[in-house]
């Protein structure tokens, strides 16, 4: 099994995107603001809750004047948040660089036919550039199915292998025919931690509310829901201490897990944190066992 290490994403590195930044005006000191009034602050959307001049956004910690709605339409993308997705008509394209390596570029919340992934040294030109086509087959077993299954695209993908350092600029595209989604790209640093399992597992946690009243009518509230895995995998007992390391690292940061190169049939692509993980160590080779809950 895999981890993609994430980097986080700065206003300095992101060079440019064709999603523009227009959800509200701009925050200014001097203006007088009303309940209801939005503005762009941070690259976030804060709306007043009480009449106002001169509050920063930034500065209310306490949310007394502004109530922060969340990213704006172009920083979703990088808000680690997948059900809060980018939206535009078209492709939707960031131009990113990098300060630190990395070698994997992963997507969720898609709503599109395809990622494209293309990295441009300075000196040597474009050294990768790779585009996937991203429908879904899952349901396509047969002749009649070919024919007559509804075209479905895939809301999730990873690109890896893109050699990506300072210097170099990575062109993000992601394009349909109509609007546009994207609920979280993800930059980073493809690790190994070892080789999935048979027994790895797959389920969802279901936030909906599913009640019954006094008279025995269902109640039923509709919310939303994140993917979790549980891996098991082996690895030679060596690399207990670097596994570790890892995943100490990544404690208390969203980070991609999946089981493998061409593994994303199997649904065990999950962007989100580890809750628990225990690592038995044997003689030549040991095996361990990963909790990962995704995020919303």
């Amino acid at each position: 099994m895999r981890v993609v290490e994430p980097i986080a994403i700065t206003e300095a590195m992101l060079v440019s995107s064709n999603v523009p930044e227009t959800d509200a005006a701009a925050w200014n000191v001097g203006t007088a603001y009303a309940i209801g009034n939005q503005v762009i602050r941070g690259h976030a959307v804060y709306e007043a809750v009480q009449a106002h001049t001169g509050q920063d956004p930034l500065l209310d910690a306490g949310s007394t004047y502004w109530l922060k709605l969340g990213a704006t339409n172009r920083w979703k993308a990088f808000d680690r948040l997948i059900s809060d997705p980018v939206v535009k008509t078209g492709s939707i394209t960031y131009l990113l660089q990098i300060s630190s390596l990395a070698d994997a570029v992963a997507f969720f919340g898609l709503n599109a036919s395809s990622v494209r992934v293309k990295v441009t040294d300075p000196v040597d030109g474009v050294i990768f550039d790779e585009t996937r086509d991203i429908v879904d087959n899952a349901a396509v077993f047969d002749g009649w199915s070919y024919c007559f299954e509804p075209v479905i695209y895939d809301t999730q993908e990873i690109v890896t292998g893109a050699p990506i350092y300072s210097g170099v600029t990575l062109d993000i595209t992601v394009s349909s025919g109509g609007t546009t989604q994207v609920g979280q790209i993800v930059v980073g640093r493809d690790q190994i931690l070892g080789e999935a399992l048979v027994d790895t597992s797959i389920g969802i946690e279901d936030f909906s509310r599913k009640d019954r009243d006094e008279f025995g009518n269902a109640i039923i509230v509709e919310r939303a829901y994140a993917q979790t895995a549980t891996f098991r995998f082996g690895f030679p007992t060596e690399d207990a201490r670097r596994i570790r390391g890892i995943l100490a690292r990544l404690r208390a940061i969203p980070a991609v897990y999946y089981a493998g190169p061409g593994s994303s049939q199997f649904g065990t692509t999950v962007y989100g944190f580890f809750r628990d993980f225990s690592i038995p160590l044997t003689t030549n080779r040991s095996f361990g066992s990963l909790e990962v809950e995704g995020l919303t």
